[in-house]
């Protein structure tokens, strides 16, 4: 999936966002182009998964400067099971505000959820089987899905639908 255009989003826009997932390396490098939700654990799960996606450089460098030793595979293990711990902890967040709110989007997203699931896990399962050449787009796959994740789909339940001001308060610091 590369990044929805919208009727606000022009071309030029969309390739500069591209080029910012391709050479990002921090969150802050990110951050601009990411939307915030409003709900603090919600928009702090988006920094933190962010990041661990951005981690993946590590992979990539070293595998590039054909560095495939044991540490470098060992340290792309850690990376994904981050990623897969995170990302569980994240939409189990977000399902809960969703079900609590009773937010008639709940569905979509679970079904978006599992879909990104499966998608690293597949990642994941080809990094573990040796299929090295992969890692190259890795990044870019998995932080193209996300940041569409968060600027359209969580932008629209948390933001514009029922789920949002004075309500979102709720989910601040507890969670």
């Amino acid at each position: 999936m590369l990044l929805m255009q919208n009727r606000k989003t022009s071309r030029n826009e969309l390739a500069w966002m591209r080029w910012v997932l391709q050479s990002a390396r921090t969150w802050d490098d990110v951050s601009g182009i990411v939307r915030t939700i409003g709900i603090h654990v919600v928009d702090e799960d988006h920094r933190k998964f962010t990041q661990y996606a951005l981690d993946l450089n590590l992979i990539i460098n070293a595998l590039n400067n054909r560095d495939a030793s044991f540490e470098n595979l060992h340290r792309g293990e850690e990376i994904f099971q981050q990623l897969l711990d995170y990302a569980e902890i994240h939409f189990s967040h977000e399902e809960r505000i969703m079900r609590d709110r009773k937010s008639p989007m709940l569905t979509q997203h679970l079904e978006q959820h599992g879909m990104f699931m499966g998608m690293i896990e597949g990642h994941y399962h080809d990094f573990k089987r040796g299929r090295l050449q992969m890692v190259s787009g890795l990044k870019l796959s998995i932080l193209d899905w996300w940041v569409n994740h968060i600027n359209v789909v969580d932008y629209q339940t948390f933001v514009l639908g029922e789920i949002g001001g004075k309500e979102a308060g709720e989910y601040a610091e507890s969670d």
